[in-house]
């Protein structure tokens, strides 16, 4: 079993991380990161395997919607986390936006019914898009772990979703975690979504075809073996795409990801005499402050999960949600430290703003010290000097700036979803027999070959007759199309009505309408523009009808 060997040394880390605190550099080199790490014995790295994992971690179309990667929320400059958490909020155990236990978590997806493809109300999100309930973890030295995810669910047996047979006996971690995200309802996928379905969709999606900017290796690849049934026949010999070979390649491709040039490491692999700027601050990392602890040199992680007072238990159980063991409760992985200063916000519910927050959480001993919360988190009592030369340590001492820069291999491309919407909403909503208004939306891009691209309708007055409209052009004045009571084609002097699509809301007040997008090239670039009309006697303006805004829409 070579991850368990691997990590029976951490026990020897831990005595020679004392040795490594000291100028003496004769031992240095032992507790280097390894590099290339361990492959599991039925996955190793197979030629090109990486660039196919490559494309599928940023391959948008592996969601539902086609608005969500691995990427998306593991970028590379976020030190592998989800910069946009500072702002994609999840309510907390109490449902309640704007609380204390809110959780700067990661925007996923709309919750869709995958059968019907229709829009379902969410909760405390509605009809919004939903947001996980903790902060996404870094998939940079992710190998390094015994078991991924804060709770550590994804464990070291990978079984395969499609075939449900143990394909990995153990260092199958990372293939674990990749089978996950996208069949979740609230990540990627959608209410009975599975891995068919994911399967299948790939056999016919241009690879990267939502991406801009791929860098040269990517490029290349894609030039070599333009579709997905010809890279996998590259790396696996026939065109066969299956769950395990999608999670094995993205696995493999996150084995690619070694954060290992940051001057932590120069001076670990006895580059350096010392820490030079950063040695008072790493002299008290393994000292007066303690960090060691649970942060084991070289990885600054201890592959173990504790509870450190962030939050109260009672909002989050942590560890114990998966074993089931109460000792658990409250507890949650180790992160590694190195590159903590590029995922900001911090903590498993991204409570901390900066670096500086957590040695000051840290310095006063944590926030809830009840319970079963770690012997070892006591106030520290350190001076505003030893504050400052820790947060320099772990700001500029360990982070790897080939990740800032992306620089290979922490090169990608741009997604979509970072680039400025393509779905536009314009001109004026009339008021509903309530004084209410409803709203339009699209689901994700309207890219060519999209079978599930939808327009929905939302907060509309509940089982009320509804009609979606579509054009050629938009009212030049930016108000409403003409009331779609009139016959067709309604001529409005820029274009023609040509579609009308009559359904009903539902008790929630949603109505939506499939339209797929042919995969023709003809349709690059083609704009339309739709809205929604809901009938609802006394709206305004009067006539017993009222609509939503219009959306434009471009084609990819």
């Amino acid at each position: 079993m070579m991850r368990i060997r691997f990590f029976q040394a951490s026990s020897a880390v831990a005595i020679l991380a004392a040795a490594v605190l000291a100028p003496a550099a004769s031992s240095q080199a032992d507790v280097a990161m390894p590099n290339p790490p361990e492959f599991p014995d039925s996955n190793p790295l197979l030629p090109d395997q990486d660039l196919l994992g490559k494309f599928l971690f940023w391959e948008e179309q592996m969601s539902h919607d086609n608005t969500v990667s691995c990427g998306t929320c593991h970028i590379h400059e976020a030190g592998g986390s989800d910069p946009r958490a500072t702002a994609t909020i999840n309510p907390g155990a109490d449902n309640v936006f704007g609380t204390d236990d809110d959780i700067r978590g990661s925007a996923g997806v709309h919750r869709i019914d995958h059968a019907t493809n229709q829009l379902v109300f969410s909760g405390s999100f509605g009809t919004d898009v939903q947001v996980t309930g903790r902060k996404s973890p870094s998939m940079i030295n992710a190998v390094y772990f015994e078991d991924i995810f804060w709770d550590g669910r994804a464990t070291q047996a990978y079984t395969d979703p499609q075939t449900g047979l143990v394909e990995l006996p153990y260092l199958g971690a990372l293939e674990s975690q990749a089978a996950g995200p996208p069949v979740s309802d609230v990540e990627m996928g959608s209410v009975g979504r599975t891995w068919d379905h994911i399967t299948a969709k790939l056999v016919t999606a241009k690879p990267g075809a939502l991406a801009t900017d791929l860098p040269p290796e990517m490029e290349d690849f894609r030039a070599a073996y333009p579709t997905y049934p010809a890279m996998f026949a590259a790396v696996y010999g026939d065109p066969a795409i299956t769950s395990k070979r999608i999670t094995f390649a993205i696995a493999n491709y996150e084995r690619t990801l070694i954060a290992d040039e940051s001057p932590l490491d120069d001076f670990l692999k006895g580059n350096t005499p010392d820490m030079g700027p950063f040695q008072a601050g790493f002299t008290l990392f393994g000292g007066a402050a303690n960090c060691t602890s649970c942060h084991t040199l070289p990885f600054t992680m201890d592959s173990d999960y504790h509870n450190i007072g962030v939050r109260p238990e009672s909002e989050d159980i942590g560890r114990m949600g998966f074993t089931g063991n109460p000792a658990d409760i409250g507890k949650f992985k180790t992160p590694m430290v190195r590159n903590a200063a590029l995922r900001v916000p911090l903590f498993h519910n991204g409570q901390a703003n900066t670096v500086a927050d957590v040695v000051e959480f840290y310095d006063r001993g944590g926030d809830f010290n009840v319970g079963n919360q770690d012997p070892q988190i006591v106030p520290l009592g350190l001076t505003a000097q030893q504050k400052a030369d820790l947060v320099a340590l772990i700001e500029d001492g360990m982070t790897d700036p080939r990740l800032a820069n992306n620089v290979f291999p922490f090169t990608r491309p741009t997604l979509r979803s970072e680039l400025p919407p393509l779905n536009v909403e314009y001109g004026v909503a009339s008021l509903d027999s309530q004084g209410g208004t409803a709203g339009i939306y699209a689901n994700g891009p309207a890219n060519r070959g999209n079978a599930n691209f939808v327009i929905g309708l939302r907060d509309a007055r509940p089982n009320k007759p509804a009609t979606l409209v579509f054009s050629f052009g938009a009212d030049p004045n930016g108000t409403l199309f003409p009331d779609p009571r009139f016959p067709v084609p309604v001529n409005l002097g820029i274009g023609a009505i040509f579609l009308k699509a009559p359904t009903a809301t539902t008790a929630d007040g949603l109505a939506s309408f499939n339209l797929g997008i042919p995969n023709d090239s003809i349709l690059a670039g083609f704009e339309f523009y739709a809205q929604w009309f809901i009938a609802d006697p006394g709206s305004n303006p009067p006539g017993g009808i009222y609509g939503t805004k219009g959306l434009a829409v471009t084609i990819l």
